[in-house]
């Protein structure tokens, strides 16, 4: 069966394995080639890896068409 969502504890996981996950919106995002690639610093990005950075990304991006479609293309699915 197709999977239909993520933990928290799988995101948080990922971190060990080297990835970047992290949770905006009740969404899980595999944010790890976004990194270096992050007009404001790959630290905006790191600082996100295995947390829900909800709060962090509408902070500086809320309302923003741009890096809310640059998210999306990171999509994995929906947080359980």
């Amino acid at each position: 069966p197709a999977v239909t969502g993520y933990t928290m504890a799988e995101v948080k996981a990922q971190v060990a394995a080297g990835k970047c996950w992290s949770v905006i919106g009740g969404k899980v995002y595999d944010l790890s080639d976004w990194i270096n690639k992050h007009p404001g610093g790959a630290g905006a990005i790191k600082s996100l890896c295995g947390i829900d950075g909800t709060a962090k990304f509408q902070a500086v991006h809320g309302g923003q068409g741009k890096p809310e479609a640059v998210l999306a293309k990171y999509l994995l699915g929906a947080l359980k």
